[in-house]
């Protein structure tokens, strides 16, 4: 696996849960180079922001299509 910062390696690494959200090791995984973490939690909120942001995206061109198309039709 690669990171998506600088590209660099990413190996598993084991994390102890400090927040005590119930597990107490967490596996995940780490840059050798930037030392970046990724772990499931942080997977699916990157996932959530994702669609959040094509949801949005593809709203704003659905407004400046029709923007577009009344400026059109009003010139």
């Amino acid at each position: 696996m690669k990171c998506h910062r600088c590209h660099g390696l990413m190996v598993v690494d084991y994390f102890i849960d400090i927040a005590n959200s119930g597990h107490l090791w967490l596996c995940g995984w780490r840059c050798v180079s930037c030392g970046d973490v990724v772990d499931p939690e942080i997977m699916q909120h990157r996932r959530i922001q994702r669609a959040r942001l094509a949801r949005m995206a593809r709203s704003l061109t659905r407004k400046a299509r029709k923007t577009f198309d009344l400026e059109r039709l009003s010139a």
